[in-house]
């Protein structure tokens, strides 16, 4: 039962009218953001672009009409990411929101407080932040989400990266700052999730989103309304605390932080929370295994990275001289793979790169590599090993019949990040 001091607390018109609105669009968001329901039972980015697809065709009529971000169905994702739809869709939530505000301020005006509704919307929020940042964190400690840089991104300048590649780079090529930092995520969401801890727990969620939010502001990568719309709902669990928490921080007064809990009376609505909570540690679970599973195919990925240096390029009779200006003479060629897609990198002598995907035959010896489903385009060579530590590649290239002699280069050996180790004590 509810306290009757509690009930008949009245809110002022701004805290109602500020909760009303909150209450619409934090709730909409979140559902759309990070569907709780997707993310326990398929924590990819693909279900929820399709759990979004529905809302295509109205979001491209408001944006041709209203917002004019040049959202194009078909050709933009819908995902409530920083691109057209995300950001159509994002400010039509939002407007929809204070036209909510305003017709639940006329229907229920009389009401004194929403003093339960607040409470269990923080308990649902507070669940729906754990479920969202347990993902990243464990994505961190156990590093897929920001890998070591694969050869291709250690043979990139660092002027040709852009902010996300320079960003992921940077945290990847540490994997101990990358489980620092999904530490910290895992322990800010671990103790928001219970109601004991949810005051600090709140606080170090808004510092941990805060870097967050600046990482992929300053950086410009493409997850600004993601982590903005999570960092907004950590500071609205820390909003009811704010002004005790000044008063202790600021005037060194004493503070209770205490506040009413409400609890289901009926039996059914008892066991329905029990068999909620059970969500968290399956989705625990289950990104954990799926973590994992792509920290293996990593490693592996990395085993089996091969590059060679261009020693000769045979052009029918002739051999090419290792200019800067040639476009059609190899300067590198590179066995690489991002999770289970297997590639193939060539580097001109401009240091330009093509990318593909390839296909061998071990009976025959010939190697295809292909970009499109066009196969009068694609490029077959035959391959062989005329002595250890060399790779001999036959065949068309641009129209052309090339040789190709390729000398096998040990990548740990040719940059100093793999090698680099902390040091305490610098010769300087």
């Amino acid at each position: 039962m509810e306290d009757p001091a509690a009930s008949n607390m009245k809110w002022t018109v701004w805290q109602k009218n500020a909760f009303r609105f909150f209450f619409l669009f934090l709730a909409s968001t979140s559902f759309t953001a990070y569907n709780v329901f997707i993310t326990i039972f398929s924590a990819s980015w693909e279900a929820h672009s399709r759990f979004l697809s529905v809302l295509r065709q109205p979001i491209a009529w408001l944006d041709s009409h209203f917002f004019h971000f040049g959202f194009i169905p078909g050709k933009h994702q819908t995902f409530f990411g920083d691109g057209p739809f995300g950001w159509a869709f994002m400010l039509t939530l939002f407007f929809l929101s204070i036209a909510g505000t305003i017709i639940w301020a006329i229907a229920d005006r009389k009401r004194n407080n929403y003093n339960r509704l607040h409470f269990w919307f923080r308990s649902y929020l507070a669940y729906y932040l754990f479920l969202t940042m347990v993902v990243y964190a464990v994505e961190k400690i156990i590093p897929v989400q920001m890998p070591y840089p694969n050869v291709t991104d250690l043979l990139t300048p660092v002027g040709d990266q852009d902010g996300f590649t320079m960003v992921w780079n940077f945290i990847g090529s540490n994997s101990a700052y990358s489980i620092f930092t999904g530490i910290c995520e895992l322990t800010a969401a671990i103790l928001v999730l219970f109601r004991r801890t949810r005051v600090f727990g709140s606080l170090f969620m808004v510092t941990v989103l805060t870097n967050v939010v600046c990482l992929n502001v300053f950086y410009n990568i493409m997850v600004k309304l993601l982590c903005l719309q999570l960092l907004v709902t950590a500071l609205f669990l820390l909003a009811p605390y704010v002004p005790a928490l000044f008063r202790f921080f600021y005037k060194l007064q004493p503070v209770s932080l205490s506040e009413r809990e409400y609890r289901f009376s009926t039996p059914w609505k008892k066991w329905m929370v029990m068999l909620l909570l059970l969500a968290p540690a399956w989705v625990s679970f289950a990104i954990v295994k799926k973590s994992m599973a792509t920290y293996k195919q990593n490693i592996s990925n990395r085993k089996n990275q091969k590059l060679f240096n261009a020693e000769v390029f045979i052009r029918g009779n002739d051999t090419l001289p290792p200019l800067l200006s040639d476009t059609l003479r190899w300067k590198r060629f590179v066995f690489t793979a991002f999770r289970k897609e297997k590639m193939v990198v060539i580097y001109n002598m401009q240091d330009a790169a093509d990318y593909y995907d390839y296909d061998t035959d071990s009976i025959h010896q010939t190697i295809t590599l292909h970009d499109n489903p066009d196969t009068l385009s694609w490029h077959v060579f035959k391959y062989g090993y005329p002595v250890p530590g060399k790779y001999q590649l036959s065949g068309k290239w641009k129209g052309q019949p090339v040789t190709v002699l390729l000398n096998a280069v040990s990548i740990d050996s040719l940059f100093l990040l793999p090698a680099e180790k902390t040091t305490w004590v610098h010769n300087f």
